[in-house]
């Protein structure tokens, strides 16, 4: 998707929704499916989803700042697209986890997002993941995850380790525009412990600077990722895995 603007009728409908925590409920009138649709899809954008249950769209956190941000702009921000939030699908969150070998580990996640990546963690036996997370809304979110996690809310390429500080399992998603999966996994090589591993999502181009570098410095394996695989999260971004042992 992409920022949309929200015409007159969408906005008089958004006008006499509902907010309740983060459930957001429209007006009790039938609605011309059309116009549903284009207020669906503005929700949608805004990354609220409909709950057939709850008869709401559901955000990940309050809705009402959703909905007087859409109303007083008249847009509706593509938030995947702003914050690089493409989230990690569960299966390929599982491969990543148990190609670290996370189980009865303490584990980094540098950039958690909604915590597909850490949840992914601790089913496969992780004890506890330290999460960064540079979006507050994500970062609240993951502080009611029901695992221990610590949860750092800031921009991971701000932080460095405590002296003798290191972890021993690392795993991550990082942005990819601009070469920030490089950065990122720069950076996160700072936090691992000699012998530990770190398992990243990565762009698939290899002759960018500053890629071969990292994985010509290590004990590192890249494994391909079917093209698609991201399709579920809103993008048809190509991926591969690399691991690296320290």
């Amino acid at each position: 998707m992409a920022d949309l603007q929200i015409d007159a009728d969408v906005r008089d409908v958004l006008s006499r929704a509902e907010c309740a925590g983060i459930a957001l409920r429209l007006p009790q009138e039938q609605l011309d499916r059309k116009l549903y649709e284009r207020v669906d899809q503005a929700l949608r954008n805004a990354g609220g989803k409909w709950d057939r249950k709850s008869r709401a769209h559901i955000f990940p956190v309050d809705a009402q700042p959703k909905l007087i941000a859409m109303l007083g702009s008249g847009v509706s921000v593509d938030e995947k697209k702003r914050d690089q939030a493409f989230f990690t699908p569960p299966e390929l969150a599982r491969q990543v986890a148990r190609l670290a070998d996370v189980s009865g580990r303490y584990v980094l996640e540098p950039s958690a997002g909604r915590g597909a990546i850490a949840d992914a963690c601790i089913a496969e036996g992780a004890l506890m993941i330290s999460c960064f997370e540079l979006n507050p809304e994500y970062a609240e979110e993951l502080r009611h995850k029901p695992y221990s996690a610590e949860i750092t809310e800031g921009d991971f390429l701000d932080h460095l380790p405590a002296p003798g500080f290191q972890f021993l399992r690392i795993v991550m998603n990082p942005p990819f525009t601009k070469n920030q999966d490089i950065k990122h996994v720069s950076h996160a090589l700072k936090w691992l412990a000699p012998g530990g591993i770190l398992v990243s999502l990565m762009m698939p181009n290899q002759n960018r600077k500053g890629f071969q570098e990292i994985v010509d410095e290590y004990d590192s394996k890249i494994i391909e990722v079917e093209r698609g695989a991201f399709k579920e999260s809103g993008t048809d971004i190509a991926t591969i895995i690399v691991r690296i042992q320290k």
